[in-house]
């Protein structure tokens, strides 16, 4: 993640929460002070040498940006983060009378979306108990902070690192596949210079949130036709873009889209993990073609996604990076090559704060005073990658939120895409019906 970054494309990831209420600033500013011991690398900066390291230097917190103004308005315009002087990790706050907005920003060398949950999760519990009790339960955390060591090591101890080892066969056909194939971005656009930052707002969001009986139904459609809710998204999303594409003149059937997925790395025991970047990625690819039976797309996507799961080929791309590091300037080259590497990134979060011991109300957090009634995520754009998907449920709604590089897609072009998502899940569930 370190070498992704640059000035033109941060590698930042953001979640906003929207709460009813109103933020008391001195509690929730001992409440972080409180939380981050716990996940040190949030505090930690990066040291430059032969290789670079992280520094725990004591003393070292995140910046608290705090306005009163209106609700309900763009994401805040996010400020650079530089890891060699400051921790990876900027918290906004707008206060409006009767609801407040806070926005995290994290580096992703530092956090990835399951650790953002984990930290927002104890930061509010810790924030409860403080506005509650004045003071911080023992038990207000369970995170081990020692567990940041080994978090290369993916819970893999030798007997399990030989039995993954003959199904990585089937990850380097994958590989070949990968390589032998170049995909197109979404819309023909130039990567901007690495060292200049985009001159257009960032990060730029368009989202749409379904309801508690429309996320049931997706659900349960995804039941009937024997696949996951996520790889349902993911097929509608395929055939989103190519109609998105239609509409702007930049479909060709025989042009590869790929989407990269990350996946989450974690072992069984990730609850005692600490904030952190543990994620690998796969990688479908896709042609216009593809969408003339939207149900073979969609077996053929569960196919491959089982694949991945039964032979654990998400080690495989792991792997990959680490060749590449063995190789002088293999990784820095293979990362900062002025090419299209993947058309469109799909993330997926899952159910956020499913397991946060805060109560709830018809399924939203009460923190303290505070309601919690929804939440955004981003995740980070790469060069020639117009547009990232993020999906998230909450309170047993289901999210989407587009994060659009507004130097190439305007807000018009990046709503419609939502709509043209939207609608193809729509007639996912009507044809359920039918």
């Amino acid at each position: 993640m370190l070498l992704q970054d640059s000035a033109a494309y941060p590698c930042h990831c953001f979640i906003r929460l929207h709460f009813q209420g109103r933020l008391d600033r001195e509690t929730f500013a001992a409440a972080l002070k409180k939380t981050l011991p716990g996940h040190p690398l949030l505090r930690a900066t990066v040291t430059s040498g032969w290789r670079d390291r992280w520094s725990f230097a004591d003393g070292v917190q995140p910046e608290l940006l705090w306005c009163e103004g209106e609700t309900g308005g763009p994401l805040p315009q996010a400020k650079p983060i530089d890891l060699g002087r400051e921790s990876g990790l900027k918290v906004y706050v707008v206060q409006g009378a009767v609801n407040v907005e806070v926005t995290f920003q994290f580096h992703h060398a530092c956090c990835d979306g399951a650790g953002m949950e984990r930290f927002i999760d104890d930061l509010f519990v810790r924030y409860a108990h403080l506005r509650t009790n004045g003071e911080i339960a023992s038990d207000a955390t369970t995170v081990d902070p020692d567990r940041v060591a080994s978090r290369g090591t993916y819970g893999l101890r030798l007997a399990k690192l030989l039995k993954l080892l003959p199904g990585q066969m089937v990850g380097l056909l994958g590989a070949a596949q990968f390589l032998g194939r170049h995909p197109k971005p979404l819309l023909d656009h130039p990567a901007r210079d690495r060292q200049a930052e985009s001159t257009a707002a960032f990060p730029s969001l368009t989202s749409f949130r379904f309801e508690k009986s429309q996320t049931l139904a997706l659900r349960n459609t995804a039941n009937e036709r024997n696949v996951t809710l996520h790889e349902l998204l993911v097929r509608d999303f395929f055939l989103a873009l190519w109609d998105w594409q239609k509409e702007l003149d930049q479909y060709h059937d025989r042009h590869w889209v790929r989407m990269m997925i990350p996946m989450n790395m974690r072992d069984a025991s990730y609850r005692s993990l600490p904030a952190m970047n543990c994620v690998s990625s796969v990688f479908l690819d896709r042609r216009g073609k593809d969408s003339v039976d939207r149900d073979q797309l969609l077996n053929g996507i569960h196919d491959e996604m089982q694949v991945i799961k039964r032979f654990q080929l998400e080690f495989t791309f792991l792997w990959f990076l680490k060749l590449l590091h063995w190789i002088p300037g293999g990784l820095k080259r293979s990362v900062q090559q002025d090419t299209c590497q993947l058309s469109v990134i799909f993330s997926n979060t899952g159910k956020m704060t499913r397991r946060c011991p805060l109560p709830r109300t018809d399924g939203c957090l009460q923190v303290a005073d505070l309601v919690l009634h929804d939440m955004d995520g981003l995740a980070p754009l790469r060069p020639y990658n117009c547009v990232t998907m993020l999906t998230l449920e909450y309170a047993h709604r289901l999210k989407l939120n587009l994060h659009y590089d507004a130097q190439f897609v305007t807000a018009r072009q990046s709503e419609k895409l939502m709509d043209l998502f939207v609608a193809r899940l729509h007639d996912s569930i009507q044809s359920r019906v039918a």
